[in-house]
């Protein structure tokens, strides 16, 4: 075969070329440190190194952020539980001391304060946020679970559906025939009765609010017709069959200035207190009701305090919100029995519930009972106050002297100290009957303590683990882009020296004609 100038010159060159791109080639690597700089290089290597950057990308995104924020709102989220027991625990320990009643009357007072500010303390919790948003308020982190200002509860009111259950129904013991010293002229006069303090029993079911409307709201509608309506009773029974009966009861609505007469109920009668949000069952009445399934009462509310519990927060309801214009907007609330989780990805297919809602452990019934625990303290000290100004009647000139009067006088001590008796006797047993209750309710809290407690454990195991798997996924991409800086150098050298040496062969050879082979 006959070798022609051309053909090794051509065949040098290739030669030369191929070096010179492998010196590039790896000049490039060296350089960028990758082992590849377009896909089309190496395809596989590109595809693989498109998914390990989105599978490190994500692990990226589930470390720093989403676990991060995950910890961040579940750490918040113990401490307000955490305070909330704490709070429960003080007003236990209350009604532990309360239960014999070894306070004097100069400490009614501040204990009257301390009740009322440890409910004012947990229903503030239920305020608490995290990067701006609400954390026991469900979906709804943009609203407090609790009216935080007057601004909040502007224009707004609500018809409310309770449901609840019959053991909810209590026996309350009260004081009839309050002892009043500015009835003594009365008394002394002829224009009013007299008669001795009683302590009466009666069967009495405490709605979540009070101060409730007593007056038909109009309907978001101008043209439609008004609510007729403030309240609707109804309770529920099943028969042995499975036969299910609805009851609705019409309660006789009362004024909660005379309690004498809203407390005197009739057997077959119910006593309807919007002021206090009491029902009062009459005996006949109550024996029904009791083996009900369930008993569901419907009202409107429109005054509310800064500090009371959002009413669709916690029950289906309907709001009513005056606009600026005059009209009224209505929003339906209902209540999902699956809660309403915010649930966090920290891993792959890996989520976390990080909210507890505020109904699962501050609920009206705390803040009740504990109204219900100063109201009985208060009760106490109203009567010793009471005979005081007894005591001072009987130096009062207007008095002294007076037979009549100071007989009538002393007739309303001996029985005011009946009256302090029973009014002790009710608050230490309400003291002691609600140590059990409380309990209850730091069982409940110590729940959802533990279930947070849990969710935060789980995280941070998460956590642990999906920093593990960034750095193998970092490595493997790393195996997989990245080149052996050493051993890259190593080559280039290696090839830049095949480069030169095939420089100087090529030269030699190319300078030789046919006559060099003649």
């Amino acid at each position: 075969m006959r070798i022609t100038n051309n053909m090794v010159t051509n065949s040098s060159l290739r030669n030369m070329q191929k070096a010179m791109q492998r010196v590039s080639k790896l000049n490039e690597q060296v350089t960028t440190g990758k082992i590849i700089s377009k896909p089309s290089e190496d395809p596989v290597i590109a595809i693989r190194a498109l998914k390990l950057r989105a599978t490190c990308d994500q692990l990226e995104q589930y470390k720093s952020k989403n676990i991060k924020d995950a910890l961040n709102w579940l750490d918040i989220t113990q401490t307000s539980v955490e305070n909330v027991y704490n709070r429960l625990d003080d007003v236990y320990e209350y009604c532990t001391q309360g239960a014999s009643d070894t306070y004097q009357t100069k400490d009614r007072n501040t204990i009257i304060n301390e009740l009322r500010a440890l409910k004012d303390a947990i229903y503030q919790e239920g305020g608490m946020t995290y990067a701006g948003r609400y954390l026991f308020s469900g979906y709804k982190t943009e609203t407090n679970l609790i009216f935080q200002d007057e601004e909040a509860k502007k224009g707004l009111s609500y018809n409310i559906t309770e449901d609840i259950h019959p053991s909810k129904i209590e026996v309350k013991n009260v004081v009839l025939n309050e002892i009043d010293p500015a009835d003594i002229d009365g008394i002394l006069g002829g224009t009013s009765n007299y008669d001795a303090p009683v302590s009466e029993s009666v069967y009495k079911l405490r709605l979540a609010y009070d101060n409730l409307d007593t007056e038909a709201r109009a309907t978001a509608d101008p043209d439609a017709t008004p609510n007729t309506s403030f309240i609707s009773i109804k309770y529920t029974t099943t028969d042995e069959n499975g036969n299910q009966t609805e009851t609705t009861i019409t309660p006789t609505v009362m004024d909660a200035s005379d309690p004498d007469s809203y407390y005197k109920v009739g057997a077959g009668d119910v006593h309807y207190i919007p002021e206090t949000g009491e029902i009062i069952f009459g005996k006949d009445v109550y024996e029904q009701v009791k083996v009900a399934d369930n008993i569901s009462v419907n009202y409107d509310k429109s005054e509310f305090a800064v500090g009371d519990l959002r009413p669709e927060m916690y029950f289906n309801c309907t709001q009513y919100k005056t606009q600026k214009d005059g009209t009224v907007k209505e929003t339906e609330y209902e209540m999902s029995e699956d809660g309403q989780p915010i649930r966090y990805e920290v891993n792959f297919k890996q989520y976390v519930t990080v909210n507890a809602e505020g109904r699962e452990f501050i609920t009206h019934e705390m803040g009740n009972r504990i109204d219900d625990l100063a109201d009985a303290v208060q009760d106490v000290l109203d009567i010793e106050n009471t005979i005081t100004k007894l005591k001072g009647l009987l130096e009062d000139p207007k008095y002294k002297g007076d037979e009549k009067a100071e007989a009538q006088i002393n007739k309303m001590l001996e029985d005011a100290d009946i009256e302090l008796a029973l009014k002790r006797e009710n608050m230490q047993k309400l003291f002691g009957n609600n140590i059990s209750h409380f309990q209850n309710f730091k069982e409940d809290v110590s729940a959802v303590q533990a279930r947070v407690g849990t969710v935060y454990s789980k995280t941070e195991l998460i956590e642990t683990r999906v920093k593990e798997q960034l750095a193998d996924f970092k490595e493997l991409k790393s195996s997989n882009e990245d080149v052996e800086t050493e051993e890259a150098a190593i080559d280039l050298y290696q090839s830049e020296l095949v480069y030169d040496s095939a420089l100087a062969t090529t030269a030699t050879v190319i300078q030789k004609t046919l006559l060099d082979y003649l």
